[in-house]
């Protein structure tokens, strides 16, 4: 070999520095990609439904909200500012009535929050569940159509829920959310969200505010502490 040739390095002679360098280099990259994919995750879930106060539709707003709370029965509820708390001092309602809330430019479009409803086993199937409410009703209301159904909790409670549309006397659709539970106690209590059809996407998070946040020992979760809604997916 020429005297001027320079040396050939053996690749199994790697300085410790370099091992260092490469397992640096990956760490970041994994690093990076668990970053990726957690806030791809987060915005997913974000326009889902709020998340800590928050809503992403076109751009990221700060929700406003009010607190209600009962002592008798004991029950607390938040709501978004676009509503009014309805406490139907008219007694129009019946005595099942509890609360509501209603839109300020609509009173047509809001919830019902009832003490009664039909007596529900919540060990059965959705399917079961939900041929127990709907069947008496696709009976009288025309056009039916069964949109969800699902079993939850509500309150810390199992509950159900089933989301449906029909057609209203005059041919226009209304769509429904209805949901049953048992609070403390064994009461049985009902939630109605309802709206105009077209209506009811822009407002169904409005909806979920208010029935995700029930509570029936009339303790609130503060928004910051909703993190573990992020890893909440349905209960079937």
């Amino acid at each position: 070999m020429p005297e001027n040739t320079p040396p050939i390095d053996n690749p199994s002679k790697i300085s410790l520095w370099d091992k260092i360098k490469r397992v640096l280099k990956w760490l970041f990259v994994a690093i990076s990609l668990i970053l990726f994919i957690g806030v791809g995750f987060a915005a997913y879930r974000l326009s889902e439904e709020d998340l800590f106060g928050w809503r992403l539709n076109f751009t990221l707003d700060k929700v406003e909200t009010k607190d209600y709370n009962s002592f008798a029965p004991t029950i607390a509820f938040r709501y978004p500012e676009i509503f009014e708390l309805d406490l139907d001092t008219d007694n129009k309602f019946g005595p099942a009535y509890l609360a509501g809330i209603k839109l300020k430019t609509d009173d047509r479009t809001g919830c019902d929050l009832r003490t009664g409803g039909p007596e529900l086993d919540f060990e059965k199937s959705a399917d079961e569940l939900s041929q127990a409410i709907v069947g008496p009703i696709g009976e009288k209301a025309s056009g039916l159509k069964v949109i969800e159904k699902k079993k939850m909790f509500l309150g810390g409670e199992p509950a159900f829920k089933v989301s449906f549309s029909f057609l209203d006397p005059i041919g226009a659709r209304i769509r429904l959310d209805q949901l049953f539970t048992k609070g403390k106690g064994g009461q049985r209590y009902m939630i109605i969200c309802g709206a105009g059809e077209y209506q009811f996407s822009f407002f169904e998070k409005d909806f979920e505010v208010f029935y995700d946040s029930v509570n029936f020992e009339g303790k609130l979760l503060k928004e910051d502490d909703n993190w573990k809604k992020l890893f909440e997916f349905e209960k079937n």
